[in-house]
Parts: structure tokens; sequence; C-alpha cells
């Protein structure tokens, strides 16, 4: 009777000492998985910040590192209209985001929207980038985006306005007026050449006036 009564305090023991064992280990593994994220480094962000970006992906609070996939980041990240590509990869407790930004070439000053070369955005982020005053004709706007498009984003924040001026030698002329001061007539063709806008003030030196990429390609002093 003692040897069955030890026996069956023996199993009960060896019972006891498993559950707290795999207790112990569970434990262990729901902490493990529940470790947070550490950090989160962005790159390749402009126009939206830092706080902007972990805002759409969802990650503000820093959640558990392994609950976090980089496609669905990236898909969330995606919806954004200033976004055009994301990849996201993960290190030791860390999440790697580098985007892809629209480039916005300018905003038109009577509806307020921004113009990108796929794409129009409605909100109220403001950007370095030129006001079109009035409108460009239906028929001339896609060479007018493409145009836009070529320029460098350093001369795109130097333009203040542009508006659509055609005259009796050419219907695809175009006005602008910079930040500093200076006016600029160019052709549709020719705006790749206001991407050397600060060379040519260098040779003009301190002085403002109209540049004249349409023909001639001058300066005249006011």
């Amino acid at each position: 009777m003692q040897k069955k009564k030890r026996r069956k305090r023996l199993r009960i023991g060896r019972l006891f000492l498993l559950l707290l064992i795999i207790g112990a280990v569970s434990f262990a593994f729901v902490k493990f998985v529940d470790i947070p994220i550490r950090s989160i480094t962005i790159k390749g962000n402009e126009i939206l910040t830092d706080k902007e970006v972990i805002e759409l992906a969802e990650l503000e609070d820093y959640p558990s590192y392994f609950s976090v996939f980089g496609i669905i980041i990236e898909n969330k990240l995606k919806k954004s209209p200033y976004v055009s590509d994301a990849k996201v990869s993960k290190g030791l407790l860390t999440v790697k985001i580098t985007i892809k930004e629209e480039k916005v070439l300018y905003v038109e000053k009577e509806t307020g929207k921004k113009i990108t070369s796929s794409s129009e955005i409605k909100d109220d982020k403001i950007l370095c980038v030129p006001y079109l005053v009035g409108e460009v004709p239906s028929d001339k706007k896609e060479r007018f985006i493409k145009a836009m498009g070529k320029l460098n984003k350093n001369i795109l924040c130097q333009m203040s306005e542009i508006k659509y001026d055609p005259n009796e030698i050419d219907n695809d002329r175009y006005y602008v007026f910079m930040n500093d001061g200076n006016s600029v007539y160019l052709t549709v063709n020719k705006f790749n050449k206001l991407n050397k806008y600060d060379t040519i003030l260098e040779n003009v030196g301190k002085q403002n006036g109209t540049l004249y990429l349409d023909y001639g390609d001058y300066f005249e002093v006011k």
C-alpha cells in the first residue's frame, strides 16, 4: 500500500513538474513573440514627414516585431497619393522603410490641386512648387505636364508662378515668375533649359530682369 501511495505521489509530482515546465515555456514564448519593434528607419521621403510615414504604416505604437509583415506595410504606404512605391525590410527588432514619392510639378492656383505626372492631389500640404495661374488649354496640357516633369526639384522650388502666355509667334509659350524677382519666357520644348537657371544668373550678375529662353536666349535688365 505504501509503495502504491509513493508511486501515485511520484506521478502527481512529475505531472505537476511537467505542467510547470510547459507553463514556463509558454510564458517565455508569449513574451518573446510580444517583443516590440525597437527602431524604425525611414528613407526617401521629402514631402511626407517621418511621423506621417509611421502613421500611414500604422506603426506609431511600435507593435510586436513578429506581427509586422513587410508586404502589408508596403500596401498601406502605397495608399498615400504621394507614395509611388515602397519597400520594407526587417532587421534585428528593427524596420527599415524606403519610399519613392511622386514628383509634384505645380499647384493649380484656382483649385488648389497638386499636379503630378500621373495624378491630382487635393489637400492642405504646403509644397515648394510653383502655382499655375489661369489654365493651360486641354490640347496642350499633356505636353506642358511632360515638360514640367523635366525640371529639377530645386528649380521647381525657385519658381513662384507659371502661366500659359502665347504670342503671335508661338502658341506654346509660357511665362514664369521666379522667387528672386526675375521673369522667364520660354516655349514648351525649351523647359529643360531652365535647369541651368542658376548658371545663367552667375553670368548675368546680381541684377533683376527678364530671361528670354523662347528665342535668342538672352537676359534683359529691368
